[in-house]
């Protein structure tokens, strides 16, 4: 027989709700209109959700309750508060970006009653996903909010889709061309490549920074000014607080820029997003007699090389890169960082050359 544990009491405040553990899950303990209900989180008893169901859950049952929000309404399907969903985030700048990450949710739980889709089925759909954990966390947020709406009208008491946490990937190695590959790949890029290539190797842009380039952000101070980004077409402020920043560039980086012809407003014209760049990577790689990576694989190797040569230190390079902190910085490129790059000397002692050892103490 199960047994049911109270965690919490509020004696002399019925309307004031509690959760209590019956078996290995959270359940709820409140009243309505002086009626006792109990009713199950279908969150487990742990921590992160003990932490949830305080935090989250019984604050938000507790207003519906005081305000008359409690009393259920009839069930709307998930596109019915995923069309909800769109209507905000239209006027998201991102917006169209994620639209087609935001329209497959909605298509998987068509014609579902909102309220009959469990925490197992969320689960279930982002298991079937086959991609990497960290691509999962767009599809995650957006059943999240949606959820949150139908939670906010009054049609769920909860919402089923917090505290879900999916598996960690395992990190991958980074892929990165030693110096001969670059002056190999540099040497046989020809036209709006070439100095596309020039850039990403000597500042470690991301794609859309590079993209999103105009003359005028190459500063005299010896700076370019990193101000935006282009992406699809669409212009976006940066991935992180610290993307607006900027970078140091060597005067022949600005000489092949100025060899583009065009009157267009970006440097690089009509060439708005990454994809338009893989066939003339994919031909340099190939006339170049090296490895094809990732596009993204210039940004590595400015960063790997920048640090095998001790040109500067994390917390600097983490500056270069735009990253949101040193420790991103180093999660990404700690595997690079060797100790045979460290050199103490013959005569190196941490705590001075007169420090007793053990066997000293036992010749004494």
């Amino acid at each position: 027989m199960a047994h049911s544990k109270a965690v919490t009491t509020k004696k002399g405040n019925k309307g004031m709700t509690t959760h209590y553990i019956k078996g290995s899950m959270i359940w709820l303990n409140y009243y309505v209109d002086g009626v006792r209900i109990r009713k199950s989180t279908k969150l487990k008893n742990t921590p992160q959700n003990i932490k949830t169901v305080k935090t989250q859950i019984i604050p938000a049952l507790d207003i519906k309750i005081s305000t008359g929000g409690i009393y259920k309404k009839k069930p709307k399907t998930f596109e019915y508060y995923g069309g909800i969903f769109l209507e905000q985030k239209d006027s998201n700048k991102s917006f169209l970006l994620k639209r087609g990450y935001f329209d497959k949710v909605i298509d998987y739980f068509r014609g579902q009653n909102i309220d009959t889709i469990t925490r197992l089925d969320i689960k279930k759909y982002l298991i079937s996903l086959n991609m990497k954990s960290k691509s999962k966390v767009v599809y995650k947020s957006c059943i999240k909010e949606i959820f949150e709406l139908a939670v906010d009208d009054g049609v769920l008491e909860f919402n089923p889709a917090l505290s879900i946490k999916l598996k960690s990937d395992e990190r991958e190695d980074i892929h990165y061309y030693s110096k001969e590959e670059v002056r190999k790949l540099l040497s046989v890029a020809s036209g709006i490549i070439k100095p596309y290539l020039f850039i990403a190797f000597n500042t470690g842009m991301r794609v859309g920074e590079i993209l999103g380039l105009q003359i005028a952000d190459f500063k005299d101070d010896g700076f370019i000014h990193i101000k935006r980004t282009r992406t699809k077409g669409i212009i976006g402020s940066g991935k992180t607080n610290n993307a607006i920043r900027k970078v140091p560039y060597p005067s022949f980086i600005l000489d092949e820029v100025k060899k583009i012809q065009t009157n267009h407003i970006f440097i690089f014209a009509h060439v708005d997003d990454a994809s338009l760049l893989r066939s003339q990577w994919r031909d340099v790689c190939q006339n170049a007699g090296v490895p094809k990576y990732k596009l993204y694989s210039t940004r590595h190797t400015f960063a790997t090389l920048m640090l095998k040569e001790n040109i500067v230190s994390i917390n600097e390079l983490a500056g270069l890169l735009g990253h949101s902190s040193p420790k991103v910085t180093l999660e990404h490129y700690a595997s690079v960082i060797e100790s045979k790059n460290i050199d103490f000397g013959v005569n190196f002692s941490l705590f001075g050359h007169d420090t007793v050892t053990a066997e000293q103490l036992k010749s004494v």
